[in-house]
């Protein structure tokens, strides 16, 4: 009995061994892989906090060191790093790219429409069978976004008449949330006054939420066909847009000209008044945590095909910069100024007035060019796109007769000031930085303030 018993337990020894070999077989191979795995892991984590610790290394010379001052704009500087026995390849850039986004405005406008046509060019007038194709775009410029758009109205050329079964291409409104892909959206309503027709959309009610809500910097386009003949040769005829944004409404001036024939001023627009005003800088791009002297170039040009005056400028400067003369131009005058907090910012306010440009404002003749220029003093030296804005009012204003029974549009007069949106723009340049040690590589987008650097974007891989 007890050699049988023997004999058992030798045979459960080797069962118990054989399965003994492939638990423990498969066990080392695994107890192999995974320090191999740790040296792996232990080599990456090493080459991330290194290439981190580079990082801010870049960021010390950027605010302590003379980096600034060695690398211009486009221009890469590259070098490598010892961080605890690993080195690290860093590489830093310079770059001036306007920043997206909206931006906070000085007025209680937010969105900014443009129109453009096309064929914008015709020989002839009375020519049958024509189509010319308008789209609107709608740039949401202004961080304040909480009113939506709550219809777009369109002024036509008087030049096309005001039958709109005659003029306007039933079927033809598109809308586009990329200006790439279209949808179709239903007729407009319509008025007419004077010799003009006057487009809504919608047709009634307001925009739902998918097309009336605009994101800071979002763009999105309206657009629709005319056919018809014009009426007169050599003139310039133009286009207006009004935009309803909640209780405020926003004009385009006069745009999309189409130019028929020869007429004697082809930048004019005929009887549609005010000005168009725009304004450069020079320089462009500025040093960071350096106060430069900017140069700010205001252009003004009638639009109308008759003599106007201008009564006042105002122009509102970026943060930060501050104004030092001298002025030219239309005045030799310095402006009045103030410092004032306008939608939670502080800018300083410059305006001309009858003090400066004269009881009578200065004249400038239908399709003329008229300029204000000044100098400013950059002390803002935080990385990031500065802006101008700049408000022109006339002496008299047109009559506003296509602007009769808007709902809700303010009183005659209201309308005359042209502003010029954001416009002038001086960048300071933000950094791109770049390091990678052992297979860990950290990519950062870094702007400079007055008390260190601010870190824009961080990536790892």
């Amino acid at each position: 009995m007890r050699k049988r018993e023997g004999g058992q337990a030798f045979i459960l020894v080797l069962i118990l061994l054989g399965i003994g070999a492939m638990l423990v077989v498969p066990a080392l191979q695994l107890t192999g892989t995974a320090l191999k795995s740790s040296q792996i892991v232990t080599r990456q984590n090493m080459g991330m906090y290194a290439a981190g610790a580079a990082q801010e290394k870049v960021m010390w010379m950027l605010f302590h060191g003379d980096l600034t001052d060695n690398i211009t704009l486009g221009s890469t500087y590259s070098d490598t790093v010892d961080v605890c026995g690993v080195l690290v390849d860093y590489s830093i850039t310079m770059r001036a790219v306007e920043f997206a986004g909206g931006v906070v405005l000085a007025g209680d406008d937010t969105i900014m429409p443009t129109k453009t046509v096309s064929p914008n060019e015709v020989d002839d007038p009375g020519q049958p069978g024509r189509d010319f194709t308008y789209i609107i775009t709608l740039e949401q410029v202004s961080t304040n976004n909480t009113s939506p758009l709550v219809a777009v109205y369109d002024i036509l050329p008087a030049e096309f008449g005001k039958q709109f079964g005659n003029v306007f291409v039933s079927g033809s409104t598109e809308i586009s949330y990329d200006g790439v892909i279209w949808e179709v959206y239903p007729d407009p309503s319509y008025e007419t006054g004077a010799q003009q027709l006057r487009l809504r959309w919608p047709a009634s009610g307001n925009f739902t939420s998918d097309f009336g809500y605009f994101e800071p910097g979002e763009v999105k386009y309206l657009r629709f066909k005319v056919n018809d003949e014009l009426q007169h040769e050599n003139v310039v005829a133009c286009n207006w847009v009004v935009l309803e944004v909640g209780d405020i409404f926003t004009l385009s001036g006069p745009q999309a000209p189409i130019v028929v024939g020869e007429p004697p001023d082809p930048d004019g627009c005929k009887d549609d008044g005010l000005f168009e005003v725009t304004k450069v800088s020079n320089p462009t791009i500025i040093p960071p945590l350096v106060s430069t002297d900017v140069t700010y170039d205001i252009n003004i040009t009638n639009m109308d095909g008759n003599t106007r005056f201008i009564a006042n400028v105002d122009d509102f400067l970026p943060p930060g910069f501050e104004y030092i003369g001298p002025t030219s131009g239309i005045t030799n005058m310095e402006p009045y100024s103030e410092n004032i907090t306008l939608n939670g910012l502080e800018r300083q306010h410059l305006w001309w007035d009858g003090y400066q440009l004269g009881a009578s404002g200065v004249s400038i003749a239908g399709g003329a060019n008229a300029t204000l220029t000044f100098v400013a003093q950059a002390k803002q030296g935080i990385s990031g796109s500065y802006y101008n804005e700049v408000l022109v009012s006339p002496k008299t204003a047109p009559d506003p007769h296509i602007f009769t029974n808007i709902p809700g549009f303010p009183a005659e007069g209201a309308f005359s000031d042209t502003y010029s949106w954001n416009s002038g723009t001086v960048i300071v340049p933000a950094y791109d930085s770049s390091t990678g040690a052992d297979g860990a590589n950290i990519s950062a987008n870094m702007g400079l303030t007055p008390s260190g650097v601010t870190i824009l974007s961080w990536h790892f891989k």
